[in-house]
């Protein structure tokens, strides 16, 4: 899995995650001596997790950016195209406009997240650990999730819902006394 933007929210994340048997890789951390753009790169496509921290105004560099030339924006396009499970963190950051995103990572602002809220790290990294451990991460409203055909329209930060079954026969519902007695 690796981390993406290096900050005192990635490196909780990395303690937290570890102590749960998680393998961590923050971008800038662990990458070995040579070309950094070839190696934090195929890093990405290596990974099976990449987990996008966004801070406040951390994808301002991304817009316009229509020769892909950031750094955050390559390591997107290169995780969408390598399939792995991104799973946004958002620590006090709004979605800019679809539209003023680049073509080409216009998809992120739709894959399910964890608004990260500090008081509740515990419960917030239980959520991430269930995306992580398989738990569907695309808005059925969004345009992937349109695309594998779960329908919908497409509204950024607006959460999709995934119908779930009632299990049958859970509860048994009965009368009680005290209405008996006040219907007669």
């Amino acid at each position: 899995m690796i981390i993406k933007v290096s900050n005192f929210l990635s490196s909780l994340l990395k303690v937290h995650l570890q102590l749960r048997g998680f393998s961590v890789f923050i971008d800038v951390e662990r990458l070995e001596a040579g070309k950094f753009d070839n190696n934090l790169l195929n890093s990405v496509r290596q990974a099976r997790h990449f987990i996008l921290v966004l801070t406040a105004n951390s994808l301002d560099r991304c817009i316009n950016d229509t020769d892909c030339k950031d750094w955050v924006h390559k390591e997107i396009v290169e995780a969408l195209k390598s399939q792995c499970n991104i799973i946004p963190i958002l620590d006090n950051f709004q979605w800019p406009e679809v539209e003023s995103l680049p073509e080409d990572m216009r998809a992120i602002p739709y894959f399910n997240g964890v608004r990260w809220i500090h008081d509740y790290q515990d419960a917030c990294v239980d959520k991430l650990e269930r995306f992580m451990r398989g738990e569907l991460n695309v808005r059925v409203d969004g345009p992937i999730g349109r695309h594998l055909g779960m329908g919908g329209s497409a509204t950024p930060g607006t959460p999709g819902s995934v119908a779930r079954p009632f299990p049958h026969n859970s509860y048994h519902r009965s009368n009680s006394n005290e209405s008996d007695s006040n219907s007669r």
